[in-house]
């Protein structure tokens, strides 16, 4: 995620398996409901996929990658990596 090093913060979302059989479904949400409030606070948002259901062997090397450089605990699944930061421009409206 190279657009990542411009990133002033970000929120690394995780579930614990261990704990819950619907932690991807919550780590989701949470996702979701930090996007809302940043971009409430009228933050930029970028949204980074970590784990990946269908690619075991791609989800084990970026967990590991996340997971060695932020020293996150092996019992922590790591979903996504939320960047934010005050936008330099604010992006033109999408076309529906």
């Amino acid at each position: 995620m190279k657009w990542m090093s411009t990133a002033q913060a970000a929120v690394v979302v995780t579930g614990r398996p261990d704990i819950s059989k619907y932690w991807l479904q919550d780590a989701s949400i949470a996702t979701a409901f930090i996007w809302l409030a940043a971009t409430d606070l009228q933050l930029g948002v970028g949204f980074g996929a970590v784990y990946h259901t269908e690619d075991a062997e791609e989800s084990r090397k970026r967990e590991t990658y996340v997971r060695e450089a932020l020293k996150i605990p092996p019992d922590r699944r790591i979903v996504a990596i939320q960047g934010l930061g005050f936008p330099a421009e604010k992006p033109k409206a999408k076309k529906c």
